[in-house]
Parts: structure tokens; C-alpha cells; sequence
């Protein structure tokens, strides 16, 4: 229910980062924290000398029933008041060198790169809470799944779905929210090459 593949290109991150072999500085230690697994395989331990393995099998089920109905919602944004508009350059520098499986050189360290340059992605992306039916009636008001993205940041994509009969992705991790700058919602991005163009619109009461 992640946003699609086409955002690995779009919204790379602002400049690419190289890593260093820095060396060992001071004395290791082993690492004393229990981990994750052996966490979990105690508490399974636990709950079958208890007889409650069933029940621990029924919350576990439960809890990733209710994560896939209704993701986590994208924190700090807010209801859209105004019309705000603003555009975004999705544009990286390399800091190095970028080489083929050859070792072949096809992108010099300090080029700046434009991934609209190389993605023919041109759908309008609307950001929205999905338990606001304004925001809803809003997304769903201009355009279709050939032309546009429907991206929830609260609410339950799969009821929507069923619903609607429409495609609803959810902002997991605001990965676009955050890349956008994006404050309050709805939200529209649109394709304004070389850049993207964002826009806050009121809807409801608020317009």
C-alpha cells in the first residue's frame, strides 16, 4: 500500500552521500541487548507454558489486520485554510562518482541531476485525509486512475477502495508530505518541469 515505484526516482534524496571505512577506534565490546527474535522467542516460551499461544496468535493477527487497515497517520499536518502554492526542485548533486558494472564512468561527481529529466511520470498527486469526507469528495472530483494519484495521509485506504472503486495509496513514513514540504491538506502536485508545483487547497467550509 506504499506509494508506487516511481517515487524511488522522484524523490531521491537532496544529494548523495558516501561512505567512508574510518577505521576501529577503542575497544569492542559484544553487544549485550537482547535482540528483537530472541525477544520474541522468549515471549512465545512464556505464553505455550501458559497455554495463551492462541491468544497471542489472535492479538498479533488482530494488530496486523488493523496496521493494513489504518496505517499510521502522517503527523503535524493540518486542515488547509488558504490557497498556498510553491514549487519544488527535485534536482541532486553527486558527490561521486557514478559507474557501470564495467567500472565505465557515466556520471561525474558534482553533476547535477533532475529526475523529471529521466521519468515520464506526469500524474497529479493529491494528499488528503481520508476521514475528512470534504477532503474525499475533493480528491475524487477531477481526474481518474490514468491521471491521477490518490494518496491518503489518515484514514482506511481499503474501505475507501471498496467504497469508491479507486485506488487509494497511503503516505507511509510521509515520505512525500515531507519531500514536498507539505503542511496541510489537500495537497496537489502536479508536473511543472523542471520542477514540481505544489498546492494547499481549502475545501469545505474553508473554501
Amino acid at each position: 500500500m506504499r506509494v508506487v515505484p516511481f517515487l524511488c526516482l522522484v524523490l531521491s534524496p537532496p544529494a548523495l552521500v558516501s561512505a567512508k571505512d574510518l577505521g576501529t577506534h577503542g575497544p569492542l565490546f559484544e553487544i549485550a541487548e537482547t535482540s528483537l527474535l530472541d525477544a520474541i522467542q522468549v515471549r512465545l516460551a512464556e505464553k505455550e507454558a501458559a497455554g495463551d499461544v492462541d491468544e497471542l496468535r489472535d492479538e498479533m493477527q488482530r494488530n496486523a489486520r488493523a496496521y493494513v487497515d489504518r496505517p499510521r497517520p502522517v503527523a503535524g499536518l493540518g486542515r488547509a485554510v488558504e490557497r498556498q502554492s510553491w514549487t519544488v526542485d527535485l534536482s541532486i548533486t553527486l558527490e561521486t562518482d557514478l559507474a557501470d558494472h564495467r567500472g565505465q564512468v557515466f556520471a561525474r561527481a558534482g553533476t547535477r541531476v533532475n529526475p523529471l529529466d529521466h521519468s515520464r511520470f506526469r500524474k497529479r498527486i493529491v494528499l488528503f485525509d481520508g476521514d475528512d469526507p470534504a477532503q474525499v469528495d475533493f480528491a475524487l472530483r477531477e481526474g481518474n486512475e490514468l491521471d491521477t494519484l490518490l494518496v491518503l495521509v489518515n484514514g482506511n485506504p481499503l474501505e475507501l477502495m471498496r467504497q469508491e472503486g479507486r485506488r487509494f495509496y497511503f503516505d507511509q513514513n510521509a515520505v512525500l508530505a515531507e519531500r514536498f514540504g507539505i503542511l496541510n491538506v489537500p495537497a496537489v502536485v502536479t508536473r511543472e518541469d523542471p520542477v514540481m508545483r505544489v498546492e494547499e487547497v481549502p475545501v469545505g467550509e474553508d473554501e
